[in-house]
């Protein structure tokens, strides 16, 4: 087990802001959140996959909402919790288990989301297993590889910020705890943490990614390291997550709304350099899932398509582009059990709507 250091632990907010798609919450927040806990003396211990017993009992923080806060009246003049909801919702799931956990698993990865596991587990004493059940971030609940290989989601823990707990002892399906919390964040300004998946760590570690937590430190190492060159941002991030850049230019259209819990939006780029006379199209449901070239489909979901400002260099989180502004597109590989039959179906671009078929980035990027 490792104990991560400050810079370790803000490579880790970078990467996975950039691997959040758009989506996964803000990186400042994460940042701010982390910084406090650190400030105190706290720390995040990594522990490697092999590293925990197969008899530790392992729970999954997250947040569940919008990428912006919703109604304020909701909260007037009601007392806000003292202490955070991640850690109010992982210590009220072990009180209805009875157990303590052994340690805690991402939910996703993101700016935020990667803190609603990391300030929970530094809080509470616990490590963080390298390791998460989807490799990026997603807008669904039911778009984990817990839910593609059967693993039961109840029961969860779900607590707001004022510390409003509900116990969800049992629900017919990951697709039914997503209604059933969703619900819950759009009456709780638009947000709340949740802790779900208890389960010892050698009935999940067959089915988590290994490696997640590493691989958004290595490509935010990859980010800090060419911004300290002056060098591409965007292209090192890419390659350091085995993906490339897919295209150049600046917002020509920018347009979204808050509905239903989500955030839903689609960026318009009139491409540059050698993307000049070229248009390009993100959509996004909270996190980017579809994008166009020219009017004919690029690269889809299961497969990340992650946005960095052209100007600063630093990832772009949605729903915060400028028309105007120069941005660069980037596309990594999603994991490999996201590109099988069942994981385009719970992820890919007919999940969301769209008649087309998945496109791999890979093959993308070969063609140029």
């Amino acid at each position: 087990m490792h104990t991560l250091t400050w810079e370790e632990i803000d490579d880790i907010l970078v990467g996975a802001t950039i691997m959040g798609c758009g989506g996964g919450g803000e990186l400042a927040e994460g940042r701010e959140l982390m910084r406090s806990a650190y400030e105190e003396g706290r720390a995040v211990t990594l522990a490697g996959p092999r590293e925990l017993p197969d008899e530790a009992l392992v729970a999954c923080p997250y947040g569940v909402g919008g990428l912006t806060v919703g109604d304020e009246a909701a909260y007037e003049g009601l007392p806000w919790s003292t202490e955070h909801p991640g850690v109010l919702a992982v210590r009220a799931l072990g009180e209805h288990l009875g157990r303590e956990f052994g340690a805690l698993i991402t939910g996703e990865l993101g700016g935020t989301s990667i803190a609603d596991a990391f300030y929970p587990a530094a809080m509470l004493g616990l490590p963080v297993v390298d390791a998460d059940p989807v490799g990026r971030a997603v807008p669904e609940i039911e778009q984990s590889l817990f839910n593609l290989y059967g693993v039961p989601i109840a029961p969860q823990a779900v607590v707001n910020e004022l510390g409003d707990t509900v116990i969800i002892t049992v629900v017919a399906d990951d697709r039914r705890a997503e209604a059933l919390v969703r619900a819950l964040a759009v009456a709780s300004r638009n947000l709340v943490w949740v802790a779900d998946h208890a389960l010892p760590w050698g009935r999940m570690k067959d089915i988590v990614i290994p490696g997640a937590i590493s691989l958004s430190r290595d490509v935010g190492r990859a980010f800090r390291q060419a911004a300290a060159a002056g060098e591409d941002t965007a292209a090192a991030a890419a390659a350091a997550g085995g993906g490339g850049v897919l295209f150049r230019g600046r917002v020509s259209a920018f347009s979204w709304e808050e509905k239903d819990g989500f955030t839903w939006g689609e960026v318009e780029i009139a491409g540059q350099g050698a993307d000049a006379g070229a248009a390009y199209r993100v959509w996004f449901k909270n996190e980017n899932l579809m994008a166009w070239r020219d009017g004919a489909p690029d690269v889809t979901a299961p497969d990340l398509i992650c946005c960095f400002s052209g100007e600063t260099g630093q990832p772009i989180t949605n729903p915060h582009h400028e028309v105007g502004r120069a941005v660069t597109v980037v596309g990594l590989p999603a994991a490999a059990a996201w590109r099988t039959e069942h994981g385009v179906a719970v992820l890919g671009p007919r999940h969301f709507g769209f008649a087309v078929d998945y496109r791999p980035v890979d093959n993308r990027l070969r063609a140029g």
